[in-house]
């Protein structure tokens, strides 16, 4: 680690370490993680996609990270998924995991969207699908101004995001131009299903200490809604003060849909 100054930006290529933030956050699945945060936006990111309403032929996901857990619930309400990343270790790995023989295969989470479902399918179905459908991972870099590194994108009827747009900006002001740049990849009528951390500093994987964008409710309600968005929900979970991992004030789920 670099003295005592928190890692972004490249750091995320050398320093993060995807087995060990998996394990921090998604290898329990209950409240004994984060004051129970990592259940509570799974079971509202299902809520959001088994209402019916969220739909379409393309699913892009900004910022995946080391786990597709914000694309799961949306398998079978779209016809191809598209992942990005920045970090080239996450891509690496998200690729053994997706295509090749990777030794993460994700269970516990298909498992946690497989008891959610009505139609209790088994875990290993819903994995299969996912894998079927995944178009492929691509660079994703928020801060350029081509965020994703020349490849050609048609418009998504979804997009979904989750603990990536507050960890890449170093301020408030670049959150809002990030939230321009991805509001030009969704049509009208598209749907956006976002997570995100609150009012925080910094989260940590493994023993790397990493920074994240303390920003308000109000601020991100305000720039997804000039930008064009209906927020349709919005539903939040306070932090838990003796967690020591990461310091967020709470994590937000919110569905919209691009009106403008």
């Amino acid at each position: 680690m670099a003295g005592s100054e928190l890692l972004r930006n490249e750091y995320y290529h050398t320093h993060f370490d995807p087995d060990a933030y998996i394990k921090t956050y998604y290898s329990i699945l209950d409240g004994s993680v984060i004051g129970g945060a990592i259940p509570f936006i799974l079971e509202r990111q299902q809520d959001i996609f088994k209402a019916g309403d969220v739909k379409g032929k393309r699913l892009l996901d900004i910022g995946t990270g080391p786990i597709p857990h914000s694309v799961i619930p949306a398998v079978p309400f779209v016809q191809d998924i598209y992942l990005t990343e920045f970090s080239a270790s996450n891509r690496k790995y998200l690729h053994d995991a997706v295509f090749g023989s990777g030794k993460q295969d994700y269970s516990n989470i298909f498992k946690f969207f497989s008891d959610l479902s009505d139609k209790s399918q088994p875990w290993t179905k819903l994995s299969e699908e996912f894998k079927g459908k995944v178009r492929g991972i691509f660079p994703c870099d928020l801060l350029k101004d081509d965020i994703f590194a020349g490849s050609y994108f048609p418009l998504f009827d979804v997009i979904t995001t989750s603990f990536c747009m507050d960890a890449a900006p170093p301020d408030v002001d670049t959150y809002g131009k990030i939230v321009k740049k991805v509001s030009k990849y969704i049509k009208l009528g598209g749907h956006l299903v976002y997570v995100g951390v609150l009012d925080g500093s910094f989260y940590f994987v493994g023993e790397e200490k990493f920074y994240a964008l303390n920003i308000s409710a109000d601020e991100v309600k305000a720039f997804w809604k000039d930008c064009g968005f209906s927020i349709q929900s919005w539903d939040e979970i306070k932090g838990s003060p003796e967690c020591e991992d990461t310091d967020f004030g709470s994590v937000c789920v919110m569905h919209c849909i691009k009106e403008s």
